[in-house]
């Protein structure tokens, strides 16, 4: 089902209000976007921008495109999008542009459409530097298991890009399970258990998702200690949180998700100011790697 809109404060707009944006993402409900609305409502705010946030859960393709073909037909002065590699959702950005309404795309980037910069990290470093870090604990040499936790996307593709760059030059490590199997429903629990079952020795995984991590972690509970297991994960969350202070995770690769939120609402004004017309083509935000020990 559809979720309602959530409205902010000025979502309708008054005289005072130089503009009108809608944020829209696929994600409803999650801490991660919680904190990109809070650095986009934080700039709205200060500029006196009327900003609107729509949101779908994932997997709801059909309201999710909804919400952008509304926010065309209302006119909006600027659209801030979760970028999805995807063809109806690029030619409903295109569609946006030849109305003369800017897209700018976050966390997940839609390059073949006409929108206008991608705002969040650069995926297929944080696959480099974690593999990179996992090499460097394996001392270049061992088996790791990697989980997607649900259908292959272009990021998660990325991510995986970049791990396998960065361990090609260790021969002695081999990469497992580096296929998805569309076990969308399953959320890595069932990834993890074939990979253990066709590789009993394998002791370290990766999950490329926070939901493939939580299945990594509930496969090994059933059937071994987890202390026998070392386990890394992109995407923070308050489970994966509590793994890395717990020390069930060793480590995580985390965004800054406010910092999305700040950026993409910036530029997106300074370009409906002619401030800086074109924008660049992307715009990385930091990301960190957390490891057990050093949390917060």
């Amino acid at each position: 089902m559809l979720k309602q809109p959530n409205i902010s404060a000025y979502s309708q707009k008054e005289e005072k209000d130089i503009y009108r944006i809608k944020f829209i993402s696929g994600d409803s409900g999650s801490p991660f976007w919680s904190n990109v609305k809070k650095g986009a409502q934080n700039v709205a705010e200060k500029n006196h921008v009327a900003i609107e946030f729509l949101e779908t859960f994932q997997g709801d393709s059909f309201g999710y495109l909804k919400n952008i073909d509304m926010a065309i037909s209302s006119q909006v002065d600027g659209i801030i999008v979760q970028g999805k590699e995807d063809p109806e959702f690029i030619e409903i950005v295109d569609k946006a542009l030849q109305k003369g309404i800017p897209v700018i795309t976050v966390f997940t980037d839609a390059p073949e459409s006409l929108r206008k910069t991608y705002v969040g990290p650069n995926h297929y470093q944080e696959g480099e530097i974690m593999g990179e870090y996992i090499a460097a604990e394996l001392n270049g040499k061992g088996k790791i298991g990697i989980v997607y936790g649900g259908a292959s996307t272009d990021y998660l593709n990325l991510r995986k890009k970049g791990i396998i760059n960065a361990l090609a030059k260790y021969p002695n490590i081999d990469i497992l399970g580096a296929n998805n199997n569309n076990l969308d429903d399953l959320k890595g629990l069932k990834e993890t258990t074939n990979l253990l079952n066709h590789n009993p020795d394998c002791r370290v995984f990766l999950g490329l998702t926070s939901d493939a991590t939580n299945g990594i972690v509930q496969s090994i509970r059933g059937r071994g200690q987890l202390k026998d297991y070392s386990i890394y994960s992109f995407d923070q969350d308050p489970e994966i949180s509590e793994f890395l202070k717990e020390g069930i995770v060793s480590a995580v690769l985390t965004q800054q998700p406010e910092e999305i939120g700040t950026k993409s609402t910036i530029l997106m004004l300074n370009w409906l100011d002619g401030k800086e017309m074109p924008l660049e083509q992307n715009y990385y935000t930091n990301i960190h790697l957390l490891k057990k020990g050093n949390t917060p």
